[in-house]
């Protein structure tokens, strides 16, 4: 009796073997069913996709048409982007010649009144000089000028002359004796310098002859003074000299 009802327990009762439900379609046809539920989805998909600019009023054709006359709109703007751009820098090129022109031709002024300047300081020295009737006798300067052009480089000019008995040219060189303060001293410098093989300036005249050129001093000299002399060749005997004094 107890064997039974152990039995009975153990199918019926809370401790008995779980009971499962299963499907009764088959696992291929679920699978089929499956894709074909894929197939109607993705079917849906694409005719939504494809026929979509008739759902919302949207011209392919139109669009199509749109793009490519866009392109070629754009094609075309670059072309003549490129075109303005050259001849920008064209212009940019050319006002950039005609401001070095100008400049050029405005140094040019300034040097061409400056050489008037002088020329009118001379031409008034020999009328008066012509109209006096005499001349000096022996070599004589005017109009002597030693200006200074960019950091410690000087300009000179002069008007030689020679008066009384003119039976020859006089010829000669020209040299330059500086004084200069340095390093707390006074230094001399002479141009040209012969040790240095600089060229002498050569003087070969009767009457008159104009004399110009540039000479420079060291960075840290300050001019005081500068003293022309012209000697005469051959010799080197010193028939001139003057100074000019800076303070």
């Amino acid at each position: 009796m107890r064997g039974i009802a152990r039995r009975l327990r153990s199918n019926f009762g809370i401790r008995s073997a779980r009971m499962s439900i299963r499907s009764q379609m088959a696992w291929h046809w679920r699978w089929l069913l499956n894709i074909s539920m894929m197939l109607v989805v993705a079917g849906v998909v694409w005719w939504l996709v494809e026929n979509s600019y008739r759902i919302t009023g949207f011209n392919r054709e139109e669009a199509r048409q749109q793009l490519t006359s866009l392109t070629a709109e754009n094609r075309t703007l670059k072309k003549d982007l490129e075109s303005v751009r050259g001849t920008l820098n064209e212009r940019e090129r050319q006002l950039q010649i005609d401001h070095a022109s100008q400049g050029e031709l405005a140094r040019s002024v300034a040097q061409l009144q400056e050489e008037n300047a002088t020329l009118k300081e001379d031409l008034a020295f020999l009328r008066k000089m012509m109209s006096s009737g005499a001349t000096p006798e022996g070599l004589g300067v005017s109009n002597l000028k030693v200006e200074q052009e960019g950091r410690n480089e000087y300009r000179y000019r002069m008007l030689l002359t020679q008066g009384g008995q003119r039976k020859q040219d006089f010829k000669g060189r020209l040299q330059l004796v500086a004084q200069a303060q340095q390093g707390g001293a006074v230094h001399t410098f002479t141009f040209p310098d012969d040790s240095a093989g600089q060229t002498a300036v050569a003087v070969e005249f009767r009457f008159y002859q104009k004399v110009e050129g540039r000479f420079r001093l060291p960075d840290d000299a300050t001019l005081k003074s500068v003293e022309v002399r012209v000697l005469a060749q051959p010799g080197g005997q010193v028939k001139l000299s003057r100074t000019l004094n800076f303070s």
